[in-house]
């Protein structure tokens, strides 16, 4: 189910604040209809800033900076018995520095 999105909120807001409770509304699937529910007026949700990019320059929606970072793990995947090339594994490291320098 899902990319761990929520899981990864709800641990996020249990830490900051033992106490509170999230209210999950309702659950969209694609980042369009999130986008969309949300200049909708139907609530606020926590996104991805790549997913936003364009709705920021627009103005349509506005980004609120989360105090302490929210911060999910991703896993770079291959096949595993796939013949690796060196441009994959170029790619890879290429990545493996850029995620170094963000933190």
């Amino acid at each position: 189910r899902g990319s761990g999105t929520q899981e990864a909120i709800t641990n996020y807001v249990e830490q900051q604040s033992p106490d509170s409770v999230l209210s999950v509304c309702f659950e969209l699937s694609s980042p369009e209809a999130i986008k969309g529910a949300v200049e909708a007026g139907m609530g606020i949700s926590i996104v991805s800033r790549a997913s936003i990019d364009k709705e920021l320059k627009l103005g349509t929606l506005t980004a609120v900076e989360l105090s302490p970072k929210l911060e999910r793990p991703f896993s770079f995947v291959r096949q595993r018995y796939k013949f690796k090339s060196r441009a994959a594994d170029e790619l890879l490291g290429f990545a493996q520095e850029f995620c170094k320098n963000m933190e």
